[in-house]
C-alpha cells in the first residue's frame, strides 16, 4: 500500500502542479496584457515564470523537507530538458525560427546566467548569499525585459469599461493556481523521495529525470502550442525565459530559504547544462532556425543524457 501511495503521490502531485501552472499562466498572462507587454515579453516573463512554477514549488518543497539533491536535480534536469527535449519536440512539429534579437541578446543572457550559476555551484554548495545574488539578477532581468518590450495597447480604456470584472477573475485564477502548486509540490516530493529510496538511487537522479521531466511538461505544452501556431517568439522565448527563471528564481529563492548541497555527480550534470546552452547559442548564431532534423538530434541527445544519468 505504501508503494502505491508513493507512486500515486508522484503522479498526482505532477498533475496538480501542471493544472496549477496552467491556471497561473492563463490568469497572469491576461493581467500582463493590461500593462502593455509584447508577446515575446509575456513569453520570457509571465509565461516563463508560470511554466517554471512547478520547478519552483517542487524545489522549495524538496529543500524544506531535507531532500536537497532532488531540489538541485530538478533545476539542472529541467534546463537540459527545456533545450534538448522541449525545443527538439517543437522543431519536429514545425521548424522554429530564431529572431535576430533572440540570437544576439536573450540567448547570450541565458548563457551568461548559466555560467554564473556554475561558478556559484563550483564549491558544491549554493549558500543563502548565492541565492540573494541570483534573485537580484532576476529583478534586473525582468526590468530589462519589460523596458525593452513594453508596447502600447490600443483601446485599453475601452476594455476596462467593457470587462470591469475580468481582472478580478484573473486574480482569482492566479490564486487558485498558486494553491494548487503548493499542494502538488508537497505530494510530488513525498512520492519522488519514496520511490528513489525503493529503487536504491539518489533522490538527485530522480530529480534530474522523472521530476524534471514532469515539471517541464508545462514548457513542453506551451512550446508545442507555439510551434503549431507558428509563434516562434513564444516558442523560443518560453524556453529562454524558463531556463533563466529556473536559475535566478527557482534556484535563487530555494537557496535563500534553505542553503543547498550538491552531489558530486550533479556538478557533472551542471556542466552538461552549460554545454547544451553553449551549443544552442552557437547554433543560433550560425543558423536562423531549428529544423526538424536538428530537433531529432536534440531528442537523441536527451535520450543519451537520460541513460547516462542512470548508468552513472
Amino acid at each position: 500500500m505504501t508503494v502505491f501511495l508513493e507512486i500515486l503521490a508522484l503522479v498526482g502531485g505532477l498533475a496538480v502542479l501542471i493544472v496549477g501552472a496552467d491556471l497561473l499562466v492563463r490568469g497572469a498572462a491576461q493581467l500582463a496584457r493590461v500593462f502593455g507587454l509584447s508577446p515575446f515579453a509575456i513569453g520570457v516573463t509571465v509565461v516563463a515564470f508560470g511554466t517554471s512554477a512547478p520547478e519552483m514549488f517542487a524545489s522549495i518543497g524538496a529543500a524544506l523537507q531535507g531532500v536537497e539533491d532532488l531540489a538541485i536535480g530538478n533545476v539542472l534536469g529541467s534546463n537540459i530538458a527545456n533545450i534538448l527535449l522541449i525545443l527538439g519536440a517543437g522543431a519536429i512539429i514545425a521548424p522554429i525560427g530564431i529572431h535576430r534579437r533572440v540570437r544576439m541578446v536573450e540567448l547570450p543572457i541565458m548563457l551568461a546566467i548559466t555560467g554564473l550559476s556554475l561558478v556559484l555551484m563550483y564549491d558544491g554548495r549554493i549558500s543563502r548569499l548565492d541565492g540573494v545574488l541570483l534573485f537580484v539578477g532576476l529583478i534586473g532581468y525582468v526590468i530589462f525585459i519589460v523596458r525593452a518590450h513594453k508596447v502600447e495597447i490600443e483601446h485599453e480604456g475601452e476594455e476596462v469599461v467593457t470587462h470591469p470584472r475580468s481582472a478580478w477573475l484573473d486574480v482569482l485564477m492566479v490564486g487558485i493556481g498558486v494553491i494548487a502548486l503548493g499542494l502538488g509540490a508537497k505530494a510530488l516530493v513525498f512520492g519522488a523521495s519514496g520511490v528513489a529510496v525503493r529503487l536504491g538511487v539518489p533522490s538527485g537522479v530522480i530529480g534530474t529525470t522523472v521530476v524534471a521531466l514532469g515539471t517541464s511538461l508545462p514548457e513542453l505544452a506551451a512550446t508545442v502550442r507555439a510551434a503549431v501556431g507558428k509563434s516562434s517568439d513564444i516558442a523560443v522565448g518560453n524556453v529562454v525565459g524558463s531556463n533563466i527563471f529556473n536559475l535566478l528564481s527557482v534556484l535563487g529563492v530555494t537557496a535563500m530559504l534553505h542553503p543547498l548541497t550538491m552531489l558530486d555527480i550533479q556538478m557533472t550534470h551542471a556542466w552538461v547544462m552549460l554545454g547544451v546552452s553553449v551549443g544552442l547559442v552557437v547554433f543560433a548564431l550560425i543558423r536562423p532556425a531549428i529544423g526538424r532534423m536538428v530537433g531529432i538530434g536534440f531528442l537523441a541527445l536527451y535520450a543519451v543524457f537520460t541513460v547516462y544519468v542512470y548508468m552513472g
